[in-house]
């Protein structure tokens, strides 16, 4: 239960998650964790209970806090919730969705991961499918040998022992991995396919679509403005006209792709 409530407000009840012993630190709320695992029993141990609870919560639904943040930097005492960044393994859900071509069928045959020319060593398995035949990333074979470069520069923990907390690192190859990774360019293009195939819809319209897929929310006037900046900048480049840019798979493409690439996209608030 206390590495359910981690996972889900980013920090345990109990802090250190691997360790409830005299070394470890004391729970923040020793009550709320005991009712939590009185909750799951209850409801008969069924986790998908429980995490609907607690998502449903006040506490789980508040928003980023800068002032609760400099009174509580840790969130000690609940009260905000602070930013997170998306696991390796969400992120990559998260463009297959967008781009209409996640696979929601549960269960199967786990899909071997791909394999780049610069992947090599001993016992190098068949490379699979770029995509990952669409199929969410619990379903994606893990070798210790040849994990995936995208899901690692995420901080997936290498699976040699049990990890209750992940490492959160910020560094310079995740951004540089959401722009070159061929996995994302490539969903980036079905996304623009799938937003250029809705008949009816002006520029504004399209763009306020992508930002309703891509942040759940509508995209603000500013925000309409310079997505149709970018991509006229991008016609000019590509030497296109106005009635070619409007429905240029290219120029939609290249905005899908800035779109994946910002810091709202990968991080919770």
């Amino acid at each position: 239960m206390n590495r359910l409530w981690h996972h889900l407000f980013g920090r345990g009840i109990v802090r250190t998650v691997d360790n409830f012993g005299k070394l470890g630190d004391p729970p923040s709320h020793p009550d709320l964790l005991d009712h939590i695992a009185h909750e799951f029993a209850r409801e008969g141990w069924s986790l998908k209970t429980l995490i609907h609870k607690l998502v449903t919560s006040r506490t789980y639904r508040m928003a980023s806090n800068e002032r609760a943040a400099s009174v509580d930097p840790e969130n000690i005492f609940l009260s905000h919730m602070p930013i997170r960044r998306l696991e390796g393994e969400a992120i990559r859900d998260a463009i297959l969705t967008i781009s209409g071509r996640l696979n929601p069928i549960l269960g199967g045959p786990s899909v071997p991961i791909h394999l780049t020319k610069f992947t090599s060593g001993r016992g190098r398995p068949n490379s699979g499918p770029l995509d990952g035949e669409g199929r969410r990333s619990i379903y994606l074979a893990i070798r210790r040998n040849f994990l995936s470069p995208m899901m690692l520069v995420f901080d997936t923990p290498i699976p040699f022992n049990p990890v209750g907390r992940r490492n959160r690192s910020n560094v310079p190859a995740q951004p540089l991995t959401l722009m070159n990774d061929p996995f994302v360019s490539s969903q980036a293009a079905r996304w623009a396919q799938r937003i250029l195939a809705i008949g009816k819809l002006n520029l504004e319209e399209r763009i306020n679509l992508m930002y309703r897929d891509a942040f759940a929310r509508e995209a603000r006037s500013e925000e309409i403005s310079q997505g149709l900046a970018f991509m006229k900048a991008q016609a000019a480049e590509y030497a296109l006209e106005r009635d070619d840019w409007e429905h240029s798979e290219q120029v939609w493409r290249d905005y899908a792709h800035v779109l994946i690439n910002t810091k709202e996209f990968i991080f919770l608030q």
